[in-house]
């Protein structure tokens, strides 16, 4: 009797060891399978309609190798890997998920595209900071703080951040996203939160939520996603961000208008 209770609490505490290392074994796993990514690529300000963004070096063998597959869009050739040095942070920068943080996908996203043009990159404190001023504008401007809409986010950026030229772009096909990238302009996508099934979402995951695209790869799109920490050049196949993609949509998020929005140096 005693051998098998002797068992029995072995086999808990193994049980119990399983589960509190389940989330790190995972995590291994992900890291250790993920792919190498193509060089990044250095904002370079006044260049609009760039032909040969830099920089392009003969070790660069996955730039390299990506150019002589390159595919024409309109009267640009778009490299088949591209990837845009885009600092990152999370919208949550101390993982405090209190209702501030947990609404704040769409000023991290705003933010992450601005410091890439400034060139500056973001401590917890920084982004923490940048973030709750964000939100205190809002609550003065649209009179709280809430989900916002593709337009009002671009509304947002306009007026708070000061750029001349912010675009929402509806309807938009894979290779668009792609020309914008190549034209050095991060991508910011609504999304469907738990379509995209980022499995570092607190669980089930947000509705609602806004994620930058910063380069692709053959088969996927290279994001920072705000909604983890470990959101740094997040991969997502092409059809996951396509069909996740929805503008906010107070009835029913699967029915929002697939859109973006582009963010035009000043």
């Amino acid at each position: 009797m005693k051998k098998k209770l002797l068992l029995t609490l072995i086999l808990l505490i193994i049980l119990a060891g399983f589960f509190s290392y389940r989330v790190k074994i995972k995590n291994f796993v992900i890291d250790l399978t993920k792919p190498s990514m193509p060089t990044e690529v250095e904002f370079q300000q006044n260049n609009n309609d760039l032909q040969d963004p830099k920089p392009i070096t003969d070790d660069q063998t996955t730039n390299t190798a990506a150019y002589s597959q390159a595919v024409g869009y309109g009267n640009n050739v778009l490299p088949t890997t591209y990837n845009l040095n885009v600092p990152f942070t999370p919208q949550a920068p101390f993982a405090v998920w209190d209702e501030t943080f947990k609404e704040a996908c769409e000023e991290a996203a705003g933010l992450i595209v601005h410091y890439f043009y400034q060139g500056k990159t973001f401590t917890p404190q920084i982004a923490a900071d940048e973030i709750l001023a964000m939100v205190d504008w809002q609550l003065n401007y649209f009179g709280g703080h809430f989900d916002l809409t593709a337009q009002q986010t671009a509304e947002m950026i306009k007026e708070y951040l000061g750029y001349d030229k912010v675009e929402v772009v509806d309807n938009p096909t894979i290779d668009e996203i792609k020309n914008h990238l190549f034209q050095q302009r991060p991508v910011i996508a609504p999304a469907a939160g738990r379509q995209l099934g980022n499995p570092y979402f607190r669980t089930p995951g947000p509705i609602y939520h806004m994620l930058v695209i910063k380069g692709y790869t053959e088969d996927k799109f290279i994001t920072n996603d705000p909604g983890t920490k470990r959101g740094e050049d997040f991969l997502y196949d092409y059809q996951v961000i396509m069909e996740a993609m929805h503008d906010w949509n107070e009835s029913d998020i699967l029915q929002g208008e697939k859109r973006i929005i582009v963010i035009y140096p000043n």
